[in-house]
C-alpha cells in the first residue's frame, strides 16, 4: 500500500471524485440522448380538435366508401360536423342528419338523432343505415398520427373520416 504524504490526499480524493462525476454526467447525458428517441414525433399521437372541421367520412368498418355508387341521387357522400355547442350534424350518404353529442376524455355520446327522409339507392340507403347506427351505438374516438378521426362503436364497428 502506498502512503500518501500529508497534504496530498485531499487533492487526490478531488480528482478521483471528480472522475466519478465526469463519468456519470457522461452516462446520464448519452441515456437520456438514446431515450428521448423514444418520444420522437413520430410515436407521439398528435392534438387535433373535433370541432371546426368538416369531417370526410373515408370507411366504414373497414369498407372504403369514397367512391361514387352508380346512380346515386345527389350528393353521396358521408360527412360530420361537430360543433362548439355540442350539436352533430352532416350528411349520411343520401340524407342530411343532425342531434347532441357530449365528449367526455375519448367517450363520445349522441343523443337526439334524426335525419332527412329522401329516398335513395340501396347503396346509399345501406351506407346511410350502417353510419348512423353506428354513431347511435356509444362509441369512443381516436385519432391517428395521420390525422384521422377513427369512431369505434361498441360492438366493434369502426367509421374513419379525414
Amino acid at each position: 500500500m502506498r502512503l500518501l504524504r500529508a497534504g496530498t490526499a485531499f487533492p487526490y480524493l478531488v480528482r478521483l471524485y471528480m472522475n466519478r462525476l465526469t463519468s456519470l454526467a457522461l452516462v446520464s447525458s448519452l441515456s437520456l440522448i438514446a431515450l428521448s428517441g423514444c418520444a420522437g414525433p413520430g410515436n407521439q399521437q398528435p392534438q387535433h380538435r373535433l370541432t371546426g372541421t368538416e369531417w370526410q367520412v373515408r370507411e366504414l368498418n373497414g369498407m372504403d366508401v369514397t367512391g361514387e355508387l352508380p346512380g346515386s341521387i345527389g350528393q353521396a357522400a358521408g360527412t360530420l360536423n361537430f360543433g362548439d355547442d355540442g350539436r352533430l350534424y352532416g350528411r349520411a350518404f343520401c340524407n342530411g342528419f343532425q342531434g347532441g353529442y357530449r365528449l367526455e376524455g375519448d367517450k363520445l355520446e349522441t343523443t337526439g338523432m334524426a335525419s332527412t327522409m329522401m329516398l335513395c339507392t340501396p347503396a346509399q340507403m345501406e351506407r346511410e343505415q350502417l353510419m348512423l347506427d353506428m354513431l347511435g351505438n356509444g362509441q369512443r374516438i381516436e385519432f391517428t398520427p395521420g390525422g384521422e378521426l377513427v369512431i369505434h362503436a361498441n360492438d366493434g364497428r369502426t367509421l374513419t373520416a379525414r
